[in-house]
């Protein structure tokens, strides 16, 4: 499998020595990998809708024409599921790279061990097979791939999987689910009582509340607050721990 990287950074010095730094890592992993440099975000947004498509893009926030988080909003609208690495000089970010997704953050001075863990963290990723959750209802045995479910919520018997393809039912209670995606190494918000929310589907998180990408929005409840912002901490990387 061939791997496609972007590097999108208006600083040259560093752009050569990401693009040197993940060759020979890629060699020393027995990894293919063709990359391309953009020194601008309107430049990479271009080259994207001729119809290329990158597995892992490294993204400067503070390029002058067009920004890292402006291209990366441009970028999700056109329908990229890349995973974002970006590259910052600050240790605090801003609240929209959350909300295009950033698989995580690298701050200038790029730290090499950071640098081989987060691109190994993302080559992991993209190597994932899909995870199904299996469930009965009505003494039928569905499954459906754990990534297309938005969120689970319970009421008083049932459980509603609400998913991309609509909402199914089944009979399974919400700690055994929660218990289950914990096992499978798997992180999900246990937001509520009644509701455990896919981190992938989140666009915006405060302490007290999360939105959906469908508008969709929850209230943390106060007890859960610190479990949620562990798991979110664990999704985001330590970095993502200000706001």
């Amino acid at each position: 499998m061939m791997i496609d990287i972007a590097i999108c950074d208006d600083d040259i010095i560093l752009t050569s020595a990401l693009e040197k730094n993940l060759t020979l890592l890629s060699e020393t992993k027995n990894l293919d990998v063709n990359i391309d440099i953009f020194y601008d975000g309107e430049n990479l947004l271009q080259h994207i809708k001729t119809g290329h498509i990158y597995d892992i893009i490294y993204l400067d926030i503070e390029m002058k024409h067009k920004n890292g988080i402006v291209a990366a909003q441009e970028l999700r609208q056109l329908g990229s599921k890349s995973l974002l690495i970006y590259v910052t000089s600050h240790e605090s970010f801003a609240k929209e790279a959350f909300e295009v997704d950033a698989f995580r953050f690298l701050t200038k001075p790029i730290d090499s061990q950071k640098f081989e863990s987060y691109f190994l963290a993302a080559i992991k990723k993209l190597f994932v097979k899909p995870i199904y959750f299996q469930y009965k209802f009505n003494r039928e045995v569905y499954k459906i791939e754990l990534d297309k479910i938005l969120y689970f919520q319970s009421n008083k018997r049932i459980t509603y999987i609400i998913s991309e393809f609509g909402t199914m039912q089944c009979y399974e209670k919400l700690n055994v689910i929660e218990n289950f995606l914990k096992e499978k190494n798997i992180l999900f918000y246990r937001i509520h009582q009644s509701f455990l929310v896919n981190p992938k589907y989140v666009k915006k998180y405060r302490y007290d509340m999360i939105e959906l990408f469908d508008g969709t929005e929850f209230t943390i409840s106060e007890k859960r607050r610190k479990s949620v912002n562990e798991v979110f901490c664990q999704v985001k990387g330590e970095e993502l721990i200000e706001f």
